[in-house]
């Protein structure tokens, strides 16, 4: 037999002590070589896996491998519609991670970005063309709120 020195916490010590204080164990050393077994056997190195290892063995008892007839699956090829609206892209661009924004605040975020862009900004008639155009293709809905309009981003 070899023999090593390992360092361990001094509160899993004192739990191996315990253990052999109950009669578990003979010693800290038949602790040892027991736990050292048991790696062995869970990582495919032990006598009786087979160089199989355990936990590969509990995984096939608790879920077998289902072996699945693979048949030929059609997959349908999404179509893209393409809307020839202006501005659309600055207007959806400007929603961001939200869902619900509104007119005017979508206004504000689109003369912003394209400032940014270094484009000219769009005009109010132009930009609120282009979100009734977006209604009618599905991509925004109007939402009234008093005086004030919201508009949705349909997914």
């Amino acid at each position: 037999m070899k023999s090593f020195d390992a360092k361990i916490p001094e509160k899993l010590f004192e739990y191996i002590e315990k253990l052999v204080g109950e009669e578990n164990f003979e010693s800290v050393d038949s602790f040892v070589n027991h736990a050292i077994h048991w790696l062995a056997e869970l990582y495919g190195f032990g006598e009786q896996s087979g160089g199989k290892s355990l936990k590969k063995m509990i995984g096939e008892t608790v879920a077998p491998e289902k072996k699945t007839e693979t048949k030929e699956v059609k997959v349908a090829k999404p179509t893209v519609k393409e809307h020839d609206i202006p501005n659309i892209d600055i207007i959806l661009e400007s929603y961001g991670s939200s869902k619900f924004m509104f007119e005017d605040a979508i206004f504000a975020s689109c003369q912003f970005a394209a400032l940014k862009q270094g484009s000219s900004p769009i005009s109010k008639e132009e930009f609120v063309k282009s979100l009734e155009q977006m209604a009618e293709a599905g991509i925004l809905t109007q939402i009234q709120q008093g005086d004030k309009t919201m508009w949705k981003k349909n997914e």
